[in-house]
């Protein structure tokens, strides 16, 4: 594997939240469309955690305190017993990439130096520095401008995982 594809931007805690996030914006999305009653009112149905956990293969028991951190933060509801679940606590398109991260992580990598060094900054800026602070900056506006619904709106389920429409080579270059 090259050193691109094992470079991690967002935790694991974070990227098993925005999974999760995602998953739960799909299915409201779908719901809405399904639903739609005369009065434009969906009654949005509770997911169980466990479905959303092997659907990504994620551990269980750390999804569920993602979930506490994701209710703490006023992203999902969720509820007990039979029929019970989570769901989104509002329209997915009013949260952001940057929402779900923030949540259940401290976002380290937009504010500290690419190299680990302890003090690098604009005037004593490490060799990567100044490449870096251009890419931390693109990296910020994409996460704090995506919302969840823009993510999901043409994304298509596949073995329980959320898939963007593939990009034609031309539509690459």
């Amino acid at each position: 594997m090259s050193i691109l594809t094992d470079a991690m931007i967002f935790s694991r805690a974070s990227e098993y939240a925005i999974q999760a996030m995602l998953y739960l914006a799909k299915r409201w999305l779908d719901e809405r469309k399904e639903k739609a009653p005369a009065n434009n009112r969906v009654r949005h149905g509770y997911i169980q955690t466990k479905e959303i956990a092997d659907a990504h293969g994620m551990p269980y028991y750390f999804l569920a305190k993602l979930v506490q951190d994701l209710t703490r933060a006023g992203l999902v509801t969720s509820t007990k017993g039979p029929g019970g679940g989570i769901r989104l606590a509002r329209d997915p398109g009013k949260i952001t990439v940057l929402d779900v991260a923030r949540s259940v992580d401290n976002l380290q990598y937009v504010t500290d130096c690419v190299i680990g060094y302890e003090k690098c900054s604009p005037d004593h800026p490490c060799p990567l520095h100044h490449d870096w602070e251009k890419i931390r900056a693109r990296i910020f506006e994409v996460i704090r401008d995506k919302t969840l619904a823009d993510l999901v709106k043409d994304a298509t389920f596949h073995d329980g995982r959320l898939m963007a429409p593939r990009t034609s080579q031309a539509e690459a270059s």
